[in-house]
């Protein structure tokens, strides 16, 4: 007969070691590609409105019921509504209120933006744009040329940026006007660029990153010559 056993009495290893941010490889010189943390997927039936059970038969999706449920929802509650999307929280009056960013949902970890000079000089644009959203929320390209050449340029090597600055402004003001309030905004804000590139970060407030390193740690290749 097996003895029963305690497991409370097993080792297990909870070595406390410092948690790796997404795109932390690439930007700050902090672990590698394939340490870099998994982005949590959402839950299977969260917002669907249905719950699946361990038969697999689908149900409403429990909830705790509103004092005021019974009134027309979509009406502010000062006009006799339930509210839109009104909320039972638990959390106290003076609770700080959760952060949000400008699309719904949590701010997003890492907006990224490769300068004109940069982009030039790498041997395939395309796989590096498409290899950079592994680890970037978003990706533009933003150069001291016009609009019109950014946007040759993609077209040429099929790259779709997220945003690129316009031909009456400048790349550092167009890096200055994501702010909080900008979907593009994200916790980090970086500038992948050439020697002579860090004036855009600089007055922008990002940080910058020589295309050299980033080239290094994203192992992308560089033109030759």
């Amino acid at each position: 007969m097996t003895d029963k056993i305690d497991l409370d009495d097993i080792d297990t290893d909870d070595a406390d070691e410092p948690e790796t941010n997404h795109g932390d490889w690439v930007w700050r010189n902090d672990g590698a590609p394939d340490a870099d943390p998994e982005v949590p997927m959402t839950a299977a039936g969260a917002g669907s409105g249905t719950n699946t059970d361990t038969t697999g038969e689908e149900g409403p999706v429990p909830r705790v019921p509103r004092e005021n449920e019974d009134k027309p929802a979509g009406v502010p509650t000062e006009s006799g509504g339930s509210g839109a999307g009104a909320t039972v929280s638990n959390a106290p009056d003076d609770a700080e209120p959760m952060a949000e960013g400008p699309h719904g949902g949590g701010v997003d970890d890492m907006t990224l933006a490769l300068s004109y000079n940069a982009v030039t000089e790498l041997a395939d644009p395309q796989l590096v744009v498409v290899s950079a959203r592994e680890w970037a929320d978003w990706v533009g390209i933003v150069g001291d040329v016009s609009a019109p050449v950014i946007t040759k340029f993609q077209r040429e090597h099929g790259i779709d940026a997220d945003f690129f600055n316009g031909t009456g402004t400048g790349p550092a003001e167009r890096l200055a006007d994501i702010g909080k309030t900008s979907m593009f905004y994200a916790d980090r804000l970086a500038v992948v660029g050439t020697s002579g590139d860090e004036w855009i970060a600089e007055e922008a407030g990002w940080e910058f990153v020589p295309l050299e390193k980033a080239a290094e740690k994203a192992d992308w290749e560089l033109e030759e010559g």
